[in-house]
């Protein structure tokens, strides 16, 4: 089978694995960052790990709780799989699995699922994204004013430091929203739904997926001083490309 059938697989079984684990209730524990992480994280984890390391024993894995798995070929595994733990945990339905593949050092394909939406966003480098099998594209705004921003409100960070971002944009005119799940804002960007998202401290296994995305919708990912994004860990923000100045101008 072909890398993208098999990821569709593993992670629509991990995905129906994540919905009856939030219907029954789960707990979890605090880790030295802040963030939170459960049996529910490893279960799935272990899920798409086995479908990957069986069809490709040869490809590298870089997961969030397993750290890197290495391999022998030029791809590589890039996995969250519980992006909004503490939403989870909390009985909040915003959270998701990101998968990415990289070749070379690039993205090439990317899946950001949120089961209890019901959603699938696939992207492929140069062929476009995709939610549940339709095209997608970033919106045509280009004000600020009257349109939706998102924040991610990172369990490290002081409040101060959202608000700080988000002030700005305010005073310009948007509405604004934070969600706990800084990859659910990024696609929101991707299916025109939101002109802007602001993502702070976002690692390899949060940003790998939904950047692609973003790009591939026709919209334009980057850190706060207008470079193009890269796996290192790094503020971010997303638009629809038409108002990328004026949101890194909001940064400043």
């Amino acid at each position: 089978m072909q890398r993208k059938a098999v990821a569709l697989l593993a992670i629509k079984d991990a995905s129906a694995f994540l919905k009856k684990e939030f219907q029954m209730g789960r707990k979890g524990t605090r880790k030295n960052d802040g963030t939170f992480v459960s049996e529910s994280d490893y279960g799935s984890e272990k899920r798409i790990i086995r479908a990957l390391r069986k069809a490709f024993p040869d490809d590298a894995i870089l997961s969030e709780e397993r750290g890197e798995l290495r391999g022998k070929n030029e791809y590589r595994w890039i996995l969250d799989p519980l992006d909004g733990t503490h939403n989870f945990l909390a009985g909040i339905p915003i959270f998701g699995i990101l998968l990415a593949l990289e070749k070379k050092g690039e993205i090439v394909m990317s899946f950001c699922v949120f089961p209890l939406a019901n959603e699938v966003f696939t992207a492929q480098k140069s062929k476009g994204a995709f939610l549940n099998g339709k095209r997608i594209h970033v919106s045509g705004q280009t004000s600020l004013r009257g349109g939706m921003v998102l924040g991610d409100p990172h369990s490290g960070l002081p409040f101060n430091v959202i608000a700080n971002d988000m002030r700005p944009f305010h005073a310009a005119g948007a509405r604004f929203r934070l969600l706990g799940c800084g990859p659910f804002t990024l696609t929101r960007v991707a299916l025109g739904t939101a002109c802007a998202a602001v993502m702070r401290a976002g690692k390899a296994w949060d940003i790998a997926a939904p950047c692609l995305l973003v790009e591939e919708a026709g919209g334009k990912v980057t850190d706060f001083e207008g470079n193009r994004w890269s796996l290192e860990p790094q503020s971010l923000v997303a638009t629809n490309g038409r108002m990328h100045l004026q949101a890194l101008r909001m940064l400043a």
